[in-house]
């Protein structure tokens, strides 16, 4: 397919304001952490060495990566434990390495993205992310958007004194949101020993007495969203998807078998999707390619500079990295 074909299928799937997905590799231009490097930072901590089947742990990691090596592996209670904790801090340390580098600099590629969404009416941005990450907190508030997580508050706020400029600018603030729907939790969400849910942004450590609430790799994803707040962040996450036109994925490797259906079910109704990735997953494949979905195309790295592109039986390389979202926003 000529370019200008691609560039008009994409502007056709992407011209109703779509929900935006955001899965690890969305992150991971912004040095926030892979599941391989979480993993060496597990296999590091002296309570996981301590556990009888560390060994066997290690060898799954190298042969079916982290989660599956969670997964397969009978480690200890207290070992579980520490991995959620290991990853909270490893993940947490990157993120506020990039907002102390940042602070009054979001994420360019996430603003511009958001902003994109925004311009049309109703003026609503929808992002579901299984990511713990702060980034698209940040993107959110750097186009002064209100944000809506669950939890009430901001995270970078500025020195504006009253007046009439600023009213009006709060007014259009007001009326400009971006839901961000964290269906693996979050860094700054906490469960006090009472069971009470709260959240403190940008802390650097875990607070005494609280369990970070977020949802570490493997099967435990799967019991701890009959939980709240996993529950309802979910049902607002799959309300979303129906009610949204089409959808935009970034670095979404389409392995969370428990967010999905809604998505899946509603891209086989003949709604559009946009995938943007480094590698396409097998399980990407599955759910796109081999599912006959009538309308997608997928975005994938070929080379240093070039993208390869996936279309309803058709596949296109063309010369640029669109897989990349910055480059993608120059083309949309």
């Amino acid at each position: 397919m000529e370019w200008s074909g691609c560039m008009s299928l994409l502007q056709g799937y992407l011209e109703n304001s779509p929900l935006i997905v955001l899965g690890s590799g969305a992150s991971m231009p912004y040095n926030l952490p892979s599941m391989g490097g979480l993993a060496e930072e597990i296999k590091k901590s002296d309570i996981v060495i301590s556990d009888p089947n560390y060994s066997a742990f290690c060898t799954a990691v190298d042969e079916s990566g982290l989660e599956g090596a969670i997964d397969a592996v009978n480690l200890l209670p207290e070992t579980l434990k520490e991995i959620r904790r290991v990853v909270w801090t490893t993940v947490n340390e990157k993120d506020l390495l990039y907002f102390d580098q940042h602070p009054i600099d979001p994420p360019k590629a996430l603003v511009d993205l958001i902003k994109k969404v925004l311009a049309p009416t109703p003026n609503r941005a929808v992002i579901v992310t299984t990511n713990y990450d702060r980034l698209a907190e940040y993107a959110a508030d750097g186009v002064g958007a209100t944000t809506v997580t669950g939890f009430e508050g901001s995270l970078i706020k500025k020195l504006e004194l009253p007046s009439m400029s600023l009213k009006t600018k709060r007014t259009r603030s007001r009326e400009r949101v971006v839901d961000i729907w964290k269906v693996h939790g979050s860094l700054d969400w906490f469960n006090a020993s009472d069971g009470t849910v709260t959240a403190f942004p940008l802390t650097r450590t875990i607070p005494h007495d609280f369990q970070p609430l977020i949802i570490p790799p493997g099967k435990e994803k799967y019991s701890s969203t009959h939980d709240e707040p996993y529950r309802t962040i979910i049902s607002q996450a799959d309300n979303a998807f129906v009610q949204a036109g089409a959808y935009l994925c970034v670095g979404y490797g389409f392995n969370d078998e428990h967010i999905q259906p809604k998505l899946l079910a509603q891209i086989s109704c003949g709604k559009p999707i946009v995938i943007l990735a480094r590698t396409m997953t097998p399980a990407c494949k599955k759910h796109i390619v081999e599912a006959g979905i009538s309308k997608y195309l997928i975005f994938e790295r070929s080379n240093s500079t070039h993208t390869k592109v996936y279309g309803n039986g058709w596949e296109e390389i063309y010369e640029g990295q669109y897989w990349l979202l910055d480059n993608f926003m120059k083309i949309w």
